[in-house]
């Protein structure tokens, strides 16, 4: 979805409006805190009523969240209408797939689920052009007044043309019996601890020490989108252009994503792909550490792409054997557990690398005579020269490209998490599904259940 990557070309001019550079991790993790955090709650209501009007329903408040971010007038506002949107994309994201599985056979799965992998991706490649130029020429708010349109149209469309699968069994029962089904306590009691972590996180070793009574609370109850960052503040691109320069990442990500699909519906297996791609994902991280000021379009767009490539090949993976592997009755589950893993990993990597960065940089600014640290730090990520002399600037632009690319290696550490993962994968083939798949796949070819 758009949602994912236009906020970060407009994230340095946002910190500007706002004039708070130390929350702009904020403005994605928000997204994806509420994302990862509502996933099992909609897993649970996908079992409880029909897929079609809870999916128009999540976004529905897709739109809520993107009406308030269009009209925040503060940078806490703007986080918690940020966190409204996510929500909504987290009853989107689950949604799409258990339609899916509901009207497709599963030797079509892996097409299936590449392709909407791939539009996501196409919607990732246009969001952050549009996004700059809107930043650049009207107003980032254009960003998420964007989605009014485009959330209106899907809704018409779900209303019109898609239909309740006769697959899916909901249970008969109340209203007050299956909101007893939700287990909406546990469900807050699990949100609240991973918000204390993700805040332990966020706070450890920048608004307070590490050893803090509130800091060992938080963890005790219970991570930045840098491209732009990066083509900002170091290459000092404009919004518009450092959308531009993103697109080579997410060009690879798309036509990977998109084959990866045909691939394992080929070859019948999707671990290697897995596997082939955290081993991109590495490489091309590990070298986004080594980028300097003077790092030329060659570097940057090689290893763009190679990363892109390798999250293309893996990404849709999960889904694809997580519906060959489990019987349907299981599958709501096992996807809300991938979605909620991808969107707790996408929310840790943010908050762990604004503290890496924070920490980096304050430390940075501290070893140049005459600097005002604070000051930098408040004021937005692309006016940091601002403040600055001109025979300061040179190392105060040394300090920010250091503390910046020093977060990738916490993408590193991700990956490397992921490949082991990978080897540990079944290798089970689609060509050959179980009885249960056989008996789906023959039900669902019997009956008109297909996403028109």
């Amino acid at each position: 979805m758009m949602d994912n990557t236009i906020v970060g070309t407009a994230t340095p001019t946002i910190t500007n409006e706002f004039h708070l550079l130390t929350d702009f991790g904020w403005y994605g993790s928000a997204y994806r805190l509420s994302t990862c955090s509502s996933q099992l709650l909609f897993s649970k209501i996908y079992e409880q009523w029909r897929v079609k009007w809870v999916l128009i329903t999540a976004v529905i408040i897709l739109e809520i969240g993107s009406v308030v971010s269009a009209s925040a007038t503060s940078s806490p506002a703007f986080i918690v209408e940020r966190a409204i949107a996510g929500s909504g994309a987290a009853g989107i994201l689950i949604g799409v797939f258990i339609a899916i599985t509901h009207s497709v056979p599963p030797r079509w799965r892996p097409i299936c689920n590449s392709t909407i992998g791939g539009l996501e991706c196409i919607a990732m490649i246009v969001a952050p052009v549009i996004g700059g130029a809107l930043t650049t020429y009207v107003t980032w708010r254009w960003n998420f007044w964007l989605n009014l349109p485009v959330g209106g149209v899907t809704m018409a469309t779900l209303v019109v043309l898609f239909k309740d699968s006769k697959n899916q069994k909901v249970p008969n029962g109340s209203m007050i019996s299956k909101l007893k089904q939700l287990n909406i306590l546990a469900l807050f009691i699990f949100t609240g601890s991973i918000v204390s972590l993700l805040l332990a996180l966020e706070w450890g070793g920048t608004t307070y020490n590490w050893d803090s009574a509130i800091i060992i609370a938080l963890l005790v109850v219970a991570v930045v989108s840098l491209l732009p960052i990066w083509f900002q503040a170091i290459k000092r691109a404009s919004a518009a252009s450092s959308g531009a320069m993103l697109l080579p990442s997410i060009i690879g990500l798309a036509a990977a994503a998109i084959s990866s699909g045909f691939i394992v519906s080929f070859f019948g297996y999707c671990t290697p792909l897995m596997v082939l791609g955290s081993i991109m994902m590495t490489i091309g991280f590990r070298f986004l550490t080594t980028f300097i000021p003077s790092t030329g379009s060659s570097a940057w767009i090689g290893w763009q792409v190679l990363f892109g490539v390798g999250i293309g090949f893996a990404i849709s993976q999960p889904w694809t054997a997580i519906q060959i592997a489990l019987p349907p009755e299981d599958i709501p589950a096992g996807l809300s557990a991938i979605s909620f893993a991808i969107s707790i990993s996408a929310a840790l990597i943010i908050f762990i690398s604004q503290n890496i960065f924070s920490n980096l940089l304050r430390d940075g600014l501290a070893r140049i005579p005459g600097v005002d640290v604070e000051g930098i730090i408040s004021h937005g990520a692309t006016d940091l020269l601002e403040l600055v002399t001109p025979s300061q600037k040179e190392r105060v632009l040394g300090a920010y490209n250091w503390a910046v690319t020093r977060t990738f290696w916490a993408c590193v550490a991700g990956v490397l998490l992921g490949f082991l993962a990978a080897l540990g994968m079944e290798w089970k083939s689609i060509k050959k599904p179980n009885k249960v798949g056989d008996e789906q796949e023959t039900s669902a070819g019997e009956k008109e259940n297909s996403i028109v």
